[in-house]
């Protein structure tokens, strides 16, 4: 290199420019990086949308907002002090407290084939419930749980009345405590309500107006009667009262 050599304007000019296209560069990229980032962005929340909605539908999310006016009642918050989680290895429903001192009643396809069953109440009160006995004809059981004074749901002397209305309390899909309202559709081996049920559902107990356990449920059916709808299936209260153990 000429030891004389100096660098002209024009080359710092050629360098200024090479400098502003590799920033003008650098400002395309990183445009393109914003935009792939946004289109992902809102192609994850999509999907996670769609998972959300095909999860919980507009009937469920619907049945959150009736159990919430519902809560505010003090017959309804009374009512759910009885009203229990059971928890299995593989299965979760619902059950609720007949006695003080801890009989609980719920399905028996809720304990079939568990070897462990812990019995949550309302106020966090957990306890480990022992099966006193079970009826799968009938899809009954009987738990026991070691505690005084808990509180407890009556039940009625009768199956109740057609068309009346009555609100079901249970655990359904993810939720706990769910209030909500219906009618009795029909009554014969068992008792069809239009209150909505879902999975988790199973053993809630089926309260008239006077607070009286009614029917305990144990599945839902879609039907071409009552207009199409799913309906829930309920185990009469009476047939409930046959099994009740002795002791």
């Amino acid at each position: 290199m000429d030891p004389d050599w100096e660098p002209s304007p024009e080359d710092f000019l050629n360098e200024e420019k090479e400098e502003e296209q590799l920033n003008g560069n650098n400002k395309h990229t990183n445009k393109r990086v914003k935009i792939i980032s946004s289109v992902i962005a809102v192609m994850l929340l999509f999907q996670i949308l769609g998972v959300f909605f095909s999860t919980f539908s507009m009937d469920a999310l619907r049945f959150l907002q009736i159990s919430y006016q519902l809560s505010q009642q003090a017959d309804i918050q009374n009512y759910k002090q009885a009203v229990v989680t059971v928890q299995g290895e593989r299965s979760r429903g619902t059950g609720f407290a007949i006695t003080s001192n801890g009989l609980i009643v719920t399905n028996h396809h809720v304990i079939k084939d568990q070897t462990k069953l812990m019995v949550g109440f309302y106020k966090g009160q957990l306890f480990e419930g022992e099966v006193i006995s079970s009826y799968p004809e009938i899809d009954i059981a009987f738990l026991k749980v070691d505690g005084d004074n808990l509180p407890t749901l009556p039940l009625s002397d009768s199956d109740g009345v057609l068309d009346e209305d009555i609100y079901v309390i249970g655990n359904p899909l993810s939720w706990t405590q769910i209030a909500n309202v219906g009618k009795v559709l029909e009554i014969k081996q068992q008792t069809i309500i239009s209150a909505p049920i879902y999975q988790g559902n199973s053993g809630s107990p089926v309260i008239n107006m006077n607070g009286e356990v009614v029917a305990v449920v144990y599945a839902k059916r879609r039907t071409t009667e009552f207009g199409g709808k799913s309906v829930g299936l309920a185990v009469p209260i009476e047939i409930v009262l046959e099994h009740l153990p002795k002791n």
